[in-house]
């Protein structure tokens, strides 16, 4: 433990963005202790906490009383949270009680719609609320501010181009059967690499229940394991333009919308609520209906645009952090 501790972290180990958060605010001279925001991250956990908290609840308050108590009389200024999954808004109470000098501020990189029932209940103990989410933020009077891309999608490896669309990403929803419809609109002779990560087997099956196609996907594009930092990046060095499907109840730009841009890379997404970003640019960003999907052809052949150096910083990590924690 780190005794002289003055922020408190608690953010999911999303692929690494934690630890990015956590050694990005150390350079700013914070001393900060990091924690996951839920009890454990394996599949079943995540699925009970969004859909039936109570059952662990016992579990996920017992796991927030032994950090309290852990850092305990530690001279903490700020609590900054990321998502409060697993929190309840009981367990915000009692870390208020536990550090009633510190500022307190939360940032919700999903939407309501995807997020436990008493998300809105949890904001509203909180000092300070951003959201991802555009149409969240205007709904509900949350300070809106999109996601950012790491240090890392700015120094992307070379590598040979040889896929000309990457699509890597948890499949839910309807994702699977957009990229079908993407599939058959591409261009003769365009590469496109799909790889389709299940966090569980079972989590498989469950989706080829809702939608038999996924059995018929071709089981070498099937993941379930996630892919890591480094092999993400050399993925996408290997690629022209990253397809983007988000989930239907978010208005939000994915993370992978700006790490791509951040790395150089077109994109190809379903979000309409990127044509209202100020790093919009047609020649960098083809926007597609995800039940019909149209595709310019000049698209593939036009070069990227580089984004500002000015644009660049605001949606790096550390213009992201210039914003939540001022």
């Amino acid at each position: 433990m780190n005794l002289s501790s003055d922020l408190l972290l608690f953010c999911g180990g999303f692929f690494g963005y934690a630890k990015d958060i956590r050694r990005h605010l150390e350079q700013r001279g914070r001393k900060v202790a990091l924690f996951d925001d839920r009890p454990a991250s394996d599949s079943v956990t995540k699925a009970l906490i969004r859909l039936a908290p109570g059952l662990i609840r016992g579990q996920t308050e017992r796991y927030f009383d032994r950090i309290i108590d852990e850092m305990s009389g530690q001279p903490i200024r700020d609590v900054l949270v990321v998502k409060a999954e697993g929190f309840s808004p009981d367990t915000v109470r009692r870390l208020r009680n536990a550090f009633p000098s510190a500022r307190f501020t939360l940032y919700f990189w999903d939407s309501f719609g995807n997020m436990p029932a008493d998300s809105r209940q949890k904001a509203a103990l909180f000092d300070r609320v951003l959201t991802f989410d555009p149409r969240d933020a205007e709904r509900d009077g949350l300070t809106y501010r999109p996601l950012f891309f790491a240090d890392d999608f700015s120094e992307v490896p070379q590598s040979e181009v040889d896929m000309d669309l990457l699509f890597l990403g948890t499949i839910h929803d309807d994702r699977f059967r957009v990229l079908q419809r993407i599939s058959r609109i591409l261009p003769a002779g365009i590469r496109f690499r799909k790889i389709l990560y299940f966090p569980a087997k079972w989590l498989f099956g469950v989706h080829a229940l809702r939608d038999p196609g996924l059995l018929l996907a071709d089981r070498s594009e099937l993941i379930f394991e996630p892919k890591s930092r480094e092999e993400n990046l050399a993925l996408l060095a290997r690629c022209k333009i990253i397809v983007d499907i988000e989930r239907p109840v978010q208005s939000g730009y994915t993370i992978r919308t700006l790490e791509s841009l951040g790395a150089g890379r077109k994109v190809i997404t379903t979000n309409r609520e990127v044509a209202k970003a100020d790093f919009y640019n047609p020649a960098n960003i083809a926007i597609v209906d995800r039940k019909a999907p149209s595709i310019s052809a000049d698209f593939f052949r036009s070069q990227f645009v580089p984004l500002t150096s000015a644009m660049r910083y605001h949606y790096s990590l550390d213009g992201w952090l210039d914003d939540v924690l001022p």
